[in-house]
């Protein structure tokens, strides 16, 4: 089990808004939608700044997280062949665990609306906890599915980890981790979050999550465009003996990625 640590409904920081569940009416996106509606949305979303804050982007991706719109956007993409591809060779199975399908991408801004999927692992015991990382950007996810032990970290006295820059995968198969020596890092805050709950973190907070093993967990996530060239992992072992190490990621074929997306849509049954 997770160590529940409660926390008020309603939370706000300069760089963190874990928010009441009330929907905000503002941008509103019909379940009968196509791709092309859905994307269009995002587009001026993100391309009127709404989407760097918590308060212009709640609203759509709280409307897409709801179980029938999540259904109906999924299957416009399970059933296109030719949309199905395109998330294929975008998306992969991330190292922290978790297989990152980019449902959709801005073509107007740098934005990508995200599927975060967490299988059970039912021979593995306990809990599972990634790498403590900064993303590139801001980003507003709503927990669709299970949930998970969040934690955000500051640099100062506590745990030393070794500190490495991430260069992004883009569209080839690997990524770099560079050693930048090492780092003590202590826990600023910590909290359970629930299916249901959405919030914003800005690029520059250190965070990671834990999760149970035996148990699912998805999230949707629409990711502002990149305001750094890096991420800063910190890790509590080495990566190698280099300096600089390149680690390949799967990218899911096309019926991988089907067969994903529809275990998916059964959770949400």
């Amino acid at each position: 089990m997770l160590n529940k640590v409660h926390f008020p409904m309603h939370i706000e920081s300069q760089d963190r808004q874990y928010p009441q569940r009330e929907t905000q009416a503002m941008v509103r996106v019909s379940s009968e939608a196509t791709l092309q509606d859905i994307k269009d949305e995002l587009e001026l979303v993100v391309g009127s700044g709404g989407g760097s804050t918590f308060q212009g982007s709640e609203s759509v991706v709280r409307q897409l997280s709801e179980p029938g719109e999540l259904r109906s956007l999924i299957g416009q993409i399970i059933s296109d062949d030719a949309a199905l591809a395109e998330v294929a060779a975008r998306s992969y199975y991330h190292a922290n665990n978790f297989l990152k399908v980019v449902l959709l991408a801005g073509d107007k801004n740098p934005w990508k609306l995200r599927l975060h999927v967490w299988h059970p692992q039912p021979n593995t015991s306990g809990i599972i906890t990634e790498d403590i990382h900064s993303h590139r950007w801001d980003f507003t996810t709503a927990l669709v599915i299970g949930e998970y032990f969040a934690q955000e970290f500051k640099i100062g006295p506590g745990v030393e980890y070794c500190h490495f820059k991430y260069r992004p995968i883009g569209q080839g198969n690997t990524f770099s981790l560079e050693e930048q020596g090492k780092e003590q890092l202590y826990a600023a805050f910590e909290a359970v979050m629930p299916a249901g709950t959405v919030y914003h973190i800005n690029h520059e907070i250190l965070h990671c999550i834990s999760r149970s093993a035996g148990k699912a967990a998805a999230s949707l996530v629409l990711q502002q465009p990149a305001a750094e060239e890096f991420t800063n992992v910190y890790r509590t072992s080495p990566v190698g003996d280099q300096a600089v190490t390149e680690i390949e990621v799967e990218r899911p074929s096309v019926v991988q990625l089907r067969e994903e997306l529809t275990t998916f849509l059964s959770w949400l049954d």
